[in-house]
């Protein structure tokens, strides 16, 4: 019997990156049941100002931003505020 090690370590690659990806609904389940999608913004330190600012003003208890798509120097991004009430 002759023994493939690459198709091994393919079947072993296949299998962690798929673990995270099963993991993934469950987190995101859990974590939307506490926040809401509040906005999106281009650069991250708006998105971080109208989290504080909103937290400040007890409009809402706490806050995190999310990176969709990460800001360059030329470009804006995509970062979204999740708001808990």
């Amino acid at each position: 019997m002759k023994s493939h090690p690459l198709g091994a370590l393919a079947l072993a690659a296949a299998a962690l990156l798929a673990a995270p990806a099963l993991a993934a609904p469950a987190l995101a389940a859990s974590t939307s049941a506490a926040y809401v999608k509040h906005a999106s913004y281009g650069w991250p330190d708006q998105c971080q100002w109208f989290g504080q600012q909103g937290q400040a003003n007890h409009t809402w208890s706490s806050y995190y931003c999310e990176t969709a798509i990460p800001s360059n120097w030329t470009a804006p991004g995509l970062y979204h505020l999740w708001v808990q009430y």
